[in-house]
């Protein structure tokens, strides 16, 4: 055929078709469409559909148009309501509203043209990219109430949704929910899926020609949601059979083995227990048990728990029995109800019950009833290559499709339905242990920022959880609020990033200090608000984040402390190292110093105010450690310093101060040892001997006891006895309570030595027997203040030297004693190289007069030698109230009652230039009065157990005397309290604590 024939032909065809098909009209047609293009522009050719509880629906059909030139862009997102013409009076035309999401000219010849389109729920565009947000203290209701919500008003869009639900009490808080990485619908179907929720769609016909119709998306959790069918009663009859009304002509059913019954258990950190829960099918026959572990917290009770297992056990059931059937009847949709009658296996149950079905999945095939004339045409103009394979089956597929489509019947449909009495529940898994909806893994870990209170510098609870909020989440408000300065197209009331304590839950952090946590020990160290923290996640779960560590970030300055930005979007702080190598200075080191630094709350980013640390410094040859507390910057410290010593500010190494240890306060300093207290440089080379090894201390103490001990025995040989004492000559000598003193303190020292065990950490360690403080040196120990220094003992007081003691007062040096002073010298120089070898007792007194008192007894100077009285440039006076006697040798001059009287065994000699005897005269002198000596009480007791009569140490106590006299302190190793002193004889009361 020439090419002017050929389109002379194209062009009657054309024609031809175009004039046919504008005497077509939808009105009487089996399918029909409504489109914002108006009336009769679009006809519908042939369809396949398909649609299901907790699948929506997705229908395919091909359409008809004059029109070769629609633009499909502008197709995509308006709404289309199919209309399919039923045999049911109360329905008519029964409607599918839905939106074009693909569109599609498949084969046009001039200005007639064939598409195809695809038409989907409002919910289809939620598939559409994918979102991160954060939901918190939210119901499964609430948080589907926000996903569509944010879809009202986009483009053509009218989202229509309802629930219709048993009992919502039993759906509890999430306290967090994330959408992460995952499509708006991904996101919800899960929570749906996770919670036990089914959907179905609901469709409502137009109202009118500029009515497009509509439908709602319901969200259901019990079989009471389904309704009864338009047609309730379906007859089963054969393939082709003439009836008033749809039938079905196939039915198959099928049984499987399916899950008997179901466990699970998931560790629940606050209740520090795994919440086993588990469910049965009360089946007899017995089957495979699902066993699952979610993850961590997967419920927040046992409760939960227990409907969640319920529910996946019940979605497991489903497929025990299966019913799929094949027919005519038009008005078969999911979420409804029908009873099959006419078939032989099901007309023998006894109940209605068996013969109810719900019908889950349906599947449309429909060709509209076109003319055999305008098929023709449109297959002339357009060809069968172009005519979709909408019809394409299995070849065990019910419907048993012919190979042409003008050879299929109108209209068939296929139903996958179960038993209506059997609960529905969407199954999250494939049968083979694939999850279909799971939740978005996470690999490896994210960062956050750690949020609290406006203003607060450390939010917390009781179990050191703290909030943070991740760099994806956007905030519907302000957009300062986003560390991503990105807005969050929510709706008013919804907020995804508010910057602080509202946003995220609780997160359980592994301490960065050292990742260890037991009960009451372990590491604490809680980040502070505004700091930038690493994030992981339990088993990849976005909803189980846990805190592992904390992050510098920011630019750190150069030679000094801080960064460089102080603040980012949000409650986000820059944190920069305490410690950094730095270029000049003393801030010029690489990297020596590590540690652990805290700050103050109030000045967590100046950096300003008081802080801890525990530095190491690392500097080759010059090892250092140091624990330092600060009030405020630069002031009030308080620190310990070991290894090399040297002065360090924030960053800065500056001057050295020596080697060893220091321990230096600019406030008061305490130490402290209830067991006892040793301190000495005695050395000990590779820290030889136990704690309280003293040693030398016990040596010197020995040493002193018996130097002491021989001391005092030659002193009571010699007589050197107080009032009281036996003192005669040839008595024994008796025991001085300070040596008995002495002799305690070196049964302390040694009890340091015995009792020591160390097995596997479980023995015990050695210590003295009392709360000894022992001082010990091997060179000297020198004490000194510029000002005044007490010394003194409730009891006993020893000051013992192996050679010279030398006591020496600038000004006056008083001592006094209750009882008596004995002051003995043995009389010998035992060291004949010292250059003093003087012998004896010395009283001095270069200035002023040497008195000697004995106010109340006798006062005598006895010597193996001569005595000697003398006044070098003034006079003696010697005076006594009675008489007066000096002899020697049997010779004497007695001076009494007035009298003087000289008598000798020998001669008598007076020799003198000039001898004078004259009249009486009175020689009397002035005599020194003495003071009458008071009496001092003095009094001490010994606490005892009331049962065993035992001796209590260290009990705190108070004596107290009737005139106020009062001393405070603790019972010694003997029970022994402190001693009171008073002027009279009164009555005492002893105070001791009531659990004493």
């Amino acid at each position: 055929m020439s090419p002017s024939l050929d389109l002379a032909h194209r062009a009657s065809v054309e024609a031809s078709v175009v004039e046919l098909f504008s005497r077509f009209t939808q009105d009487t047609r089996l399918l029909g469409i409504r489109t914002p293009l108006g009336p009769d522009t679009l006809l519908v050719e042939c369809l396949r559909g398909e649609e299901g509880l907790s699948s929506g629906f997705t229908f395919q059909v091909s359409l008809l148009s004059t029109d070769a030139d629609i633009p499909l862009k502008w197709l995509i997102g308006q709404p289309a309501l199919l209309e399919l013409l039923t045999a049911s009076p109360g329905m008519g035309r029964r409607p599918f509203h839905g939106y074009i999401t693909a569109a599609q000219c498949v084969g046009a010849n001039g200005g007639f043209a064939r598409y195809t389109a695809r038409i989907e729920p409002w919910c289809a565009f939620l598939k559409f990219g994918r979102d991160s947000r954060m939901f918190q203290d939210k119901t499964v209701f609430d948080i589907l109430d926000a996903v569509f919500g944010r879809w009202q008003g986009m483009g053509k869009l009218v989202p229509m949704w309802r629930y219709d639900i048993a009992n919502r009490e039993v759906y509890p808080v999430r306290s967090l929910t994330c959408q992460y990485q995952e499509s708006d619908f991904a996101f919800v179907e899960r929570l749906m899926y996770e919670e036990g929720l089914f959907y179905y769609v609901e469709h409502s016909p137009a109202g009118n020609d500029e009515d497009p119709g509509c439908h709602t998306l319901v969200i259901a959790d019990h079989n009471g949601a389904f309704q009864p069918n338009t047609q309730a009663d379906i007859r089963f009859a054969q393939p082709g059979a003439v009836m008033r009304e749809d039938s079905m002509d196939r039915w198959r059913i099928a049984t499987r083995s399916v899950m008997e019954s179901a466990s699970m258990s998931s560790w629940d950190y606050r209740s520090v227990n795994d919440r086993p829960v588990a469910a049965s099918a009360g089946s007899h026959t017995s089957g495979p048990i699902n066993r699952d572990t979610p993850g961590a917290y997967a419920y927040p009770t046992r409760a939960q728990g227990e409907r969640i297992v319920s529910n996946q056990l019940q979605a497991r059931q489903l497929v025990k029995e299966t019913h799929t059937g094949a027919g005519t009847v038009r008005t078969l949709a999911p979420g409804t109800t029908f009873s099959l009658h006419g078939h032989a296996h099901l007309d023998q149950a006894h109940s209605d019950d068996a013969r109810t079905f719900l019908a889950v999945r349906v599947l449309h095939l429909a060709n509209n009833n076109l003319s055999a004339e305008l098929r023709g045409a449109v297959t002339q103009a357009l060809g069968h290559e172009h005519a979709p394979a909408f019809g394409e089956e299995p070849r065990d597929s019910l419907h048993a499709p012919a190979n042409a489509i003008s050879e299929r019947p109108l209209y068939r449909n296929r139903v996958d339905a179960i038993r209506s009495e059997v609960p529905y529940r969407s199954c999250n898994d494939d049968g083979h242990g694939v999850v279909l909806h799971p939740r978005p893994t996470i690999t490896g870990q994210q960062t956050a920022i750690v949020v609290g209170p406006a203003g607060a510098a450390v939010h917390t609870d009781r179990d050191n959880r703290i909030k943070v909020q991740f760099h994806w989440q956007r905030n519907a408000g302000r957009d300062d609020q986003s560390h991503s300065r990105l807005h969050h197209p929510a709706p008013v009331g919804q907020t995804g990033a508010p910057a602080d304590d509202r946003s995220g839950t609780w997160v359980r952090l592994a301490m960065p200090l050292a990742p260890i946590a037991g009960a009451n020990w372990g590491a604490v160290a809680v980040p502070r608000v505004g700091s930038e923290v690493l994030v992981d996640f339990l088993d990849g779960n976005i909803d189980r984040p846990v805190v592992i560590g904390s992050l510098y970030n920011g630019a750190g300055e150069t030679d000094a402390q801080h960064n460089r930005s102080a603040h980012g979007p949000g409650s986000t702080t820059g944190n920069a190292p305490a410690w950094f190598p730095g270029e000049s200075g003393a801030h010029a080191h690489p990297a020596v110093l590590s540690g652990i630094k805290t700050q103050g709350m109030s000045t967590s980013q100046s950096g300003t105010g008081a802080h801890n640390q525990l530095v190491f410094d690392d500097t080759a040859a010059q090892s250092r450690l140091a624990l330092q507390s600060r009030a405020a910057s630069q002031a009030d410290t308080a620190e310990l310093n070991l290894g090399s010593l040297r002065h360090q500010v924030d960053n800065q190494r500056l001057h050295p101060l020596g080697f060893g240890a220091e321990l230096h306060a600019t406030g008061s300093a305490a130490l402290r040892a209830a067991r006892g207290l040793l301190l000495s440089t005695d050395k000990r080379t590779g820290a030889s001997g136990s704690q309280l090894d003293s040693r030398e201390a016990l040596d010197q103490v020995e040493q002193s006891v018996a130097l002491q001990s021989a001391m005092a025995r030659t002193a009571q040989q010699h007589h050197a006895v107080l009032p009281g004492e036996k003192g005669d000559a040839g008595a024994k000598s008796a025991p001085l309570p300070a040596l008995g003193a002495m002799e305690g303190i070196v049964d302390v020292l040694k009890s340091a030595d015995t009792g020591a065990t160390s097995v596997g950490g479980k023995g015990s360690v050695a210590a003295y027997s009392e709360p000894h403080l022992q001082l010990s040196s091997p060179v000297g120990i020198v004490a000194t203040t510029p000002a005044d220094a007490i010394f003194t003992a409730a009891h006993t007081s020893s000051l013992s030297a192996g050679q010279d003691l030398n006591l020496a007062a600038g000004a006056n040096s008083g001592h006094a004693v209750k009882s008596g002073i004995s002051l003995f010298t043995y009389g010998k120089a035992s060291a004949k190289e010292k250059p003093n070898q003087e012998r004896g007792i010395k009283l001095h007194a270069a200035s002023g007069k040497l008195s000697s008192q004995s106010q109340s007894g006798e006062t005598r100077l006895t010597a193996d030698k001569t005595i000697t009285v003398a006044s070098v440039n003034k006079n003696v006076t010697v005076a006594a109230n009675k008489h007066l006697l000096l002899t020697a040798q049997g010779a004497c001059l007695k001076l009494e009652g007035g009298n003087i009287m000289l008598h000798a065994p020998g001669k008598v000699e007076f020799k003198a230039s000039k001898k004078e005897l004259t009249g009486p005269a009175d020689g009397s002198v002035s005599k020194p009065s003495l003071p009458k000596a008071k009496e001092i009480y003095n009094e001490a007791f010994v606490v005892l157990d009331e049962e065993t009569k035992q001796p209590l140490a260290h009990v705190r106590h108070r004596l107290e005397s009737a005139s106020g006299v009062m001393v405070e302190g603790v019972t010694d190793a003997q029970g022994r309290t402190q001693r009171i002193f008073t002027s009279k004889r009164e009555e005492l009361t002893l105070h001791l604590p009531k659990d004493e």
